[in-house]
């Protein structure tokens, strides 16, 4: 039995805020985020009418401003998601239901803290030091994580764009510091502050683990940090 015909017409609503709660309040709505960081959704609630292609009732999420963006999930069911993350610093939601069965709905928290778990994939994708790069340097006391993933096979690309954090000799106080793993017990990469143009960084494992800090002193602009997937082999040729 095919799905029943679905409108896409409904509530449609601008985030620009750090942060917000979202709440469906009909049975079409879209959101739109778009900030200088990666958007961050995180459930506190969630229940969808069931189905096992969330053919029905459902939430989506998308990588960018729109529907045309690459989808980062189609959500049903009772089961609180993962968080999402987007890559870039939009995400587009859309939530439908039709005129059948209903359920309680769900309730997110919209943020750009930073700090999340990120695709890499063959595609260059950007990611920044805090919400407001560009505009304001980055904020003290901060711990930040990202952990950048790919497929088994392939290994992660760092090129550092731009970056200025906090000098110091052993980089103590401000820094950020790259693991070869998923946490922080994986081999270290490195730890780096200071200004200036930076080497690239390339990961051979399928994850790759970056941790931010900033003291509650000197501040700077930031990172801004492009990072992409690549097999081993391929990463050897284009640096002969």
């Amino acid at each position: 039995m095919s799905p029943p015909a679905q409108s896409v017409l409904g509530i449609r609503r601008q985030i620009r805020k750090p942060s917000a709660s979202l709440v469906d309040p009909g049975p079409t709505s879209q959101w739109t985020s778009s900030r200088a960081s990666q958007p961050l959704r995180v459930f506190s609630e969630f229940e969808i009418e069931q189905h096992q292609e969330c053919a029905y009732d459902h939430l989506e999420a998308f990588d960018g401003d729109s529907d045309t963006a690459a989808i980062l999930g189609r959500l049903c069911g009772s089961k609180i998601p993962e968080p999402l993350v987007s890559t870039g610093n939009k995400m587009y939601m859309r939530f439908i239901s039709d005129a059948s069965v209903q359920r309680k709905g769900f309730q997110a928290t919209h943020s750009t803290e930073c700090g999340g778990r990120l695709k890499a994939e063959a595609c260059q994708k950007n990611l920044y030091s805090h919400s407001q790069f560009g505009d304001n340097n980055y904020p003290g006391h901060t711990d930040c994580e990202w952990l950048l993933t790919t497929e088994q096979g392939y290994g992660i690309e760092l090129s550092f764009i731009t970056f200025e954090v906090e000098e110091e000799a052993d980089c103590g106080y401000d820094y950020i510091e790259l693991y070869n793993g998923y946490d922080a017990n994986s081999h270290r990469l490195g730890r780096f502050c200071g200004s200036g143009p930076r080497e690239g960084v390339y990961s051979p494992g399928d994850a790759m683990l970056i941790r931010f800090h900033s003291d509650d002193t000197i501040s700077k602009k930031g990172f801004h940090i492009r990072y992409t997937s690549s097999k081993f082999q391929e990463n050897l040729h284009t640096r002969k």
